[in-house]
């Protein structure tokens, strides 16, 4: 199982948690980054990893931790 580590904008975190909030079936953890300003986001879910990418446009780089 694949562990998606999104980085995300200040800004952009609470979209990102309302969204999840009404759609969202996976687990995240939320977690303050290196880089200033921004917080990193991790799921194990591929297509809600995916909708952050690719429909919110939230995420500015993504990690993938192989497991």
């Amino acid at each position: 199982m694949d562990k998606y580590q999104l980085l995300v904008k200040g800004d952009n975190v609470g979209m990102v948690i309302d969204d999840w909030l009404y759609c969202g079936k996976c687990d995240l953890t939320l977690r303050k980054a290196k880089t200033k300003g921004c917080r990193v986001i991790e799921t194990t879910d591929t297509l809600y990893a995916a909708r952050i990418l690719n429909y919110l446009r939230a995420a500015e780089k993504v990690n993938i931790v192989k497991q």
